[in-house]
Order: structure tokens, then sequence, then C-alpha cells
């Protein structure tokens, strides 16, 4: 069960710190978007809501049977609007020059002021919610005029929205709060959700009509007011917390809440000079995928995390928000960049598919295959969730199996974490080896394994044999499947060398010919696609093959793709041919993988072009081109041979349009590195923290040299290498 308290008391304004004098971390606008769905999504991990939106939501709440299920609505009570009026005329609210909005990126909160003519008077408003009080949400008002001689009325107006389709309510005693009992209407898969969830709703008033009327009275120049909603499943925790941030001034608590956004902007960055909107547009991506993430230090332990969604914890009402659910976006798109941001949060991620491997079990037996059959979809209960619209992704994507595996391999390789191999991606790998081995077919004649009746990536084409994507994602899975099993668990009943025969004789298409990999069996050249599938071989599967053929690769598809294609699709094309050392076609790919995607006002991303419909706080979108900064133009690279891990820096260069590009707070083997990408200097990579760990840096011409803390070189164009032994 869950608890929402909500208070309101009286408080002094302070602001966060010095953020305002770093502009690439400051999103101010004086207009609205025309569409508030591109409005900046506030979450902590816990809760998330969309800035003047309707709806709040909670980690791990879904309502609706099994395609239905989405994240369950509960009207947003934080969208409180204020006005003043003349307590001598009754007039309302008079015109009001220099409105402002703005979004803080590096103190994560909105804040919107106005100022009226007359009596001089700033209205100013902040929401945000609290990342060290992460069972809290915020909305404070201060009220300043430049005149005290009569009384002013503020009137604050609750636009929290409809009532919600998703819960039941009942008005319970829970003195001296006004308390709602919502209960949501169904559970998800009653096998796996045997009752359905229940959360409580408190408040500090009864506010008649959703209003509330506050005086600043004759003689007084300010008004400052607070309202505070806490949340948890137990009703005591959520009591606690609302105490401790009561029992502390307001500056204390919101200093704190800034204070733990910065901890995480001095642990991770990336940061480019030479152009102010780029930067812009790469915090606030950090920032919007950040938030979704679980607070790494709270007042009180974090619940269970319910994966990180395209859209974020801040929506999934809606069919373009996805309604919440996990798709291979978490793993593929986005657990890369969240690897770098913190170690932790991809350990949540992995746990979030490790904690419902029964409800990909189920799946696999419910359609005749053994092992772990991960859903297209997943939500509360790990059993298929796919919208009813779309039938055929849910039975025929089946490489998100496949794809928790590559990604379980890249964290390793990244981490070399032993205790987490054996205890998290075996477990995980032992089922999904089995399915995948499961699902293919060993054909006689061609001595290959084959994968029939599939989608790939590229969804416009159903039903297909061989999808080339698809079939290397098996044998990258395979592989490592055999590896974790020789480390973890040598003399279990599972086969190694069974999975690793399907490695080595999976069916590859390849076009001799023409010099390219077929999208899948009967795919010509010239046929239109949705999305990057064939492309992904290079980056980010790695697979190895001739300069010509991903040439090719690209060149073929390049020319195909539609253009009403997701944002991610570009940046996979922009590394691509940086790997391939075409710059000027990897630029022009990286710039049209953001600049028609994002909105200008709060650099909220949209999953299409501008024009074409499409879901807002495209997660996903922002992995994609997140990964062609750190993966494309800065060079870097993790691969593992054997028993050692390697991070190389190869053809690293600034992004278009800009002269200088820092990376800080990059993390391989337990310690932690910085670049410096310059345009016309000699570039710098240096150890700001070396781990527990021995690592070797290599230069081109160099011997290996033991890396510690404060080891630094400069370098041009050469290939820099960091590995364990």
């Amino acid at each position: 069960m869950l608890i929402f308290l909500i208070i309101a008391i009286i408080l002094s304004h302070t602001y966060c710190f010095d953020d305002e004098k770093n502009n690439a971390f400051i999103l101010e606008s004086k207009s609205l978007p025309s569409d508030l769905n591109f409005m900046p999504s506030l979450s902590n991990g816990y809760m998330g809501f969309t800035v003047f939106g309707d709806a709040i939501f909670v980690n791990g709440v879904y309502n609706g049977y099994k395609g239905n299920s989405r994240r369950a609505r509960l009207p947003n009570w934080l969208n409180i609007s204020a006005s003043i009026f003349n307590v001598s005329n009754d007039t309302m609210d008079p015109i009001h020059t220099n409105i402002s909005y703005v979004m803080n990126l590096s103190g994560g909160y909105f804040e919107w002021s106005k100022q009226q003519k007359e009596g001089g008077i700033t209205i100013r408003q902040r929401i945000y919610a609290h990342r060290f009080y992460n069972r809290a949400l915020i909305y404070e008002l201060s009220v300043e005029r430049e005149t005290d001689q009569e009384t002013l009325t503020i009137n604050l107006q609750c636009n929290s929205g409809s009532e919600t389709e998703a819960f039941d309510l009942e008005t319970i005693g829970e003195s001296p709060y006004k308390m709602l009992k919502a209960t949501t209407k169904e559970v998800e898969h009653k096998l796996f959700q045997p009752n359905r969830t229940h959360i409580y709703v408190a408040f500090s008033e009864d506010l008649e009509k959703d209003q509330k009327l506050l005086k600043l009275k004759t003689g007084h120049r300010f008004l400052h007011y607070r309202f505070v909603i806490t949340v948890d499943s137990d009703k005591y925790v959520a009591l606690e917390e609302l105490k401790s941030v009561l029992a502390r001034g307001q500056d204390e608590v919101f200093e704190k809440h800034c204070a733990s956004w910065h901890v995480f902007w001095n642990n991770f960055g990336i940061n480019v000079k030479g152009n102010l909107e780029l930067a812009q547009i790469i915090n606030a991506g950090i920032f919007y995928m950040a938030s979704s993430l679980p607070s790494v230090a709270t007042n009180k332990p974090n619940k269970p995390y319910f994966g990180l969604s395209p859209t974020g914890l801040a929506r999934g009402q809606l069919d373009a928000d996805y309604e919440g659910h996990n798709f291979w976006d978490t793993e593929i798109w986005m657990l890369p960049v969240v690897t770098q941001m913190h170690n932790g949060w991809s350990k949540e991620l992995f746990n979030y598919r490790l904690s419902h491997i029964q409800g990909a079990i189920y799946n696999a037996n419910r359609t005749g295959f053994l092992g772990a059959r991960f859903p297209w979809e997943s939500a509360f209960t790990g059993t298929e969730v796919t919208n009813p619209c779309c039938p055929e992704v849910a039975e025929q994507e089946i490489h998100i199996s496949a794809d928790i595996a590559i990604a379980l391999q890249g964290y390793y390789t990244n981490t070399l974490d032993r205790n987490w191999l054996c205890d998290t991606a075996w477990p995980l790998l032992s089922e999904i080896a089995v399915f995948l081995s499961n699902r293919t077919d060993f054909n006689t004649e061609t001595k290959k394994y084959h994968i029939r009746d599939v989608m790939g990536p590229d969804e416009d084409h159903e039903h297909v044999t061989d999808n080339v994507y698809t079939n290397v994602a098996f044998q990258k899975a395979f592989t490592f499947a055999s590896y974790t099993q020789s480390q973890c668990s040598p003399n279990s009943n599972h086969s190694s060398m069974d999975w690793l025969q399907h490695a080595d004789n999976m069916f590859i298409l390849y076009d001799s010919v023409n010099d390219f990999h077929p999208q899948h069996l009967g795919y010509q050249p010239g046929e239109e696609i949705k999305q990057a599938d064939a492309i992904l071989l290079g980056y980010p599967l790695q697979l190895k093959m001739n300069y010509s053929t991903r040439y090719n690769d690209l060149e073929i598809y390049e020319n195909v793709t539609r253009q009403s294609g997701p944002a991610m699709t570009w940046s996979m094309f922009a590394i691509n041919f940086l790997e391939l050392g075409l710059t000027s076609k990897a630029d022009k790919y990286f710039l049209k993988g953001y600049q028609s995607y994002v909105r200008p006002e709060f650099k909220v991303w949209s999953e299409t072009e501008i024009g074409f419909p499409g879901s807002a706080n495209f997660l996903t979108g922002i992995g994609g081109f997140l990964q062609s900064i750190l993966f494309g133009y800065a060079g870097i690279k993790f691969d593992m041979s054997e028993h050692i891990s390697q991070m190389s820096i190869q053809n690293a260069s600034v992004l278009p349009g800009t002269n200088e590009l820092n990376i800080s707070g990059l993390k391989f083997a337990d310690a932690l590195f910085e670049l410096q990408i310059k345009k016309t200097e000699k570039n710098l990579f240096k150890c700001s923290q070396i781990g527990s760990r021995v690592l070797f840096f290599q230069g081109n011409h160099s011997k290996p040299t033991q890396i510690f803390t404060g080891f630094k070189v400069f370098f041009e164009t050469e290939v820099l290498t960091i590995r364990t032994i």
C-alpha cells in the first residue's frame, strides 16, 4: 500500500546556489510550448509528473488487465496556479509583465514568475520532486510587492485534472488529515498479481473546490507558502518523511534537494563549448533520463525499481507514452549511457528483469517454449502487456531476450563485477539461452541455425525469416551465456558447449554479390524500412566485417529509412559512419538525430520529427543521441577477451559546431576518468580516481604503463588503450 500526505506551511524563499550563472543548465522561455506534452518532466525515481500536466505517477503502480495495463494516474494536486486581487477594488490579476518560465537542470526544479505593474507585485512559483526526501513532491509560492498599504488576497487554484480513471476512491479518517483510499480497478495478471494495489492519499486540509485563499496583509511586503506531498507503501514511513521535511526550513530542504543534483552533476557530465544550444540539449537529455532513475542517497531506503520506460516515470497514461511499459529500449538504447551515469542504476534495471523472470518463463511456456522469453512490453508482473492494437510485435519481436543478454555483457565488460555476474547475470542468461536455443531451427542442408517468423527492429516487415539483427543478437547472447556458465556454474546441467555450437553455426545473411547484409531473407535493396535494423550490426553489435560491407550496409539503408522514423536511428548512422572515418556523413546524421526532434522551449524530445505524431519526453531518442557523443565522437569503446577487458579511445573529435568536448565521470573497471577533446589543441585523458583493479595504459608506440590517480596523457590522433590484467 502507498500513502500520500499533502500539507501546506508558510516558508521563506531561496535560490539554489549559483545555478543561474551557468546558462548551459538554465532553460528559460517567455512562452510555453503549443503542446503542453512537451513541458519538462520532474521525477525522483519514485514519483513523477509533467509540469502543468494532470497526472502524478508512482513507480510500480499500474492499472489494467494484461495489454490494457498502464501507469495508474493520480490527479496532479501539485498543479497549482496563483492569482491576486485587491481587497479595495476586487480587481483580479492586473496585466502581467515579464512572465518567465525556467527549467533549472542543475538544481532539478521548475520555476515560473510574473510581475504586475499595479503595486509592483512579483509572484514566483516553484515545483520539484525531492531527490533526498524522495517520497516528497513540493510546491512553493512567494509573493513580493513594493508597497504594503493594503491587503492582497492570493487565490490558489488546484488544477489537478479530471477524476482518476485508474482508482476507486474512498474517503477514510486519519486525523488530523483528510485521507482517501485509492484502489486500482484491475490487476494486471491474476496469476502474478492476486490483489489490486491500494494507495492512500492524505491532505492537510479540505480545499473546497480545489481552492485556497491566502492574505498578504497591510504592513507586510512578503508572503511565502509551501505545499508538500509525501508517498510511501508504509503509512509510517510516509509520516516520518513528512515530519522530516516539515522539521526543516525551506532553505535547508530546498538546498538539500539541489545538493543531491549537484552531486550527480559533479560525478558525470558531458560539456561542450562553442554551442550553447547544443550544451543545453545535452544537459537536458541527461537530466530527463537521470530524473526517472532512483535517487542514490535518500532519507528512507528505496523501494524496488520497476524499470525505465521510453518516456520516463512522469508519463505513462497515454498510448503515446507506451503506457509506462519496459521495452528493449532500456537495454539497447538507454543502458549503455546509464552505466556511465551511475553503475548502480544499471544494476537496478537488471534487478527489475531478474525479479520478473518468472513472468518471462511463463511467457515462454505459454507460447510453447522453455526458458525465459521476456515480453516485448512488461510492467508490474513481468508478463506480456503489449497494447491490444499490436499483437504482432509481441509475437514476433523475440530479439528482446537476446538484447537483455547483450546488455548484461556490456555491463560486465565495463565493470568486471564477478559477484554481479554470478548473482544477477547468470540466473538471467541461463534461462534466456534455453529459450533462444528452443527458438532456433537447425537446417540439415545449410548446417546452420535459422530463426523463422520474426520481426526485427524494423517493424514495417512482419513474419520474416532470419532477420539479420535478431540472428546476430542471438549469436552474441549464446556466446556470453556460455562464458558466464564457465565462470559461475561450470558443473550445471546447462550445456555451454551446445550454446557455443549455436553461436558458431548461426545463419548470418550476407549477399556476396552486392557485399551487404540483407535485413532478412528475401529483402531487396530499395525496400523502405521504418528504422535502424541491419546497420546495428556494426554498432552496437560490433559484428566483424569488411570496411566495404559496412559501408554498403550504411549506404543501402540510409536511402530507404523513412523520414518519420525515430530519432535514435540517425544517431546510429552517425556512430557507424564515424567508425568508418566518414566525418561529414556522421555530422549530417548527428545533426539530423536531434535538431528536428527537440522542442525549443525546454529541450524536451519527441519520438518523431516535429510535424509527425509521437511520444513526448522520448528517453529512447535521448539515449541514442548521448551514445553518439560518448561512443561516436569521443571514440570510446569497450571490449572483452577471455578475462581481460579494455577501454579504447580512437578518432576522438569535437561535435559539429563546437570547439571542445569534455566528459567527466567516465567509468571503467571501478575507476573514473576525464576526457577533454579540443578542436585546435591537444586532447587530454586523465584518471581522476583509480579503483580496486590494476589498470594499464598503452598508446600507439608506448609501453604499457600502470595507471594511478592523477595519471594523464596528452594525445592527438593516437589510439589509447586502458586494460585490466
